[in-house]
């Protein structure tokens, strides 16, 4: 299977405002975007030997700044000596950008197949098949 090339690794790293390896490491952005392949320009997927190797890099991105609002969510709000201290802000603006990158995100597919009516099925008419149910 492909892996995360270091170009996609560093605009990933540039969409979640992380200039260096401290706190995400180029193998861990690597992990994050590969929960995400995406079918490649030919429609092969992750599974064929042929996919070309491409992510979703604004999942990736939105998972990322999730973790990030985590580690600010239990910071308060307070006021000393004369200064109000609005830390929930930061939290807040995390969750937002969070938003905007999912709402970035690649589209899927869902294929739904009909299946035939179980005609030896046990409780036949208890079966649910498309509702409303027929007798």
């Amino acid at each position: 299977m492909a892996t995360p090339s270091l170009p996609l690794i560093d605009q990933l790293r540039r969409l979640i405002a992380e200039p260096t390896q401290d706190t995400y490491t180029d193998g861990l952005l690597s992990t994050m975007l590969a929960r995400y392949p995406l079918p490649d320009v030919d429609g092969y997927v992750s599974t064929d030997a042929a996919w070309a190797g491409v992510w979703d890099v604004n999942q990736a991105a939105a998972d990322c700044w999730e973790e990030k609002a985590a580690m600010v969510a239990s910071d308060y709000d307070f006021t000393a000596d004369g200064g109000s201290y609005q830390r929930s802000q930061a939290y807040a603006n995390m969750i937002s950008i969070a938003r905007s990158f999912r709402a970035r995100r690649k589209t899927s597919v869902l294929v739904l197949q009909a299946q035939p009516r179980p005609d030896n099925a046990p409780g036949l008419m208890d079966w649910l098949g498309n509702a409303p149910e027929v007798d």
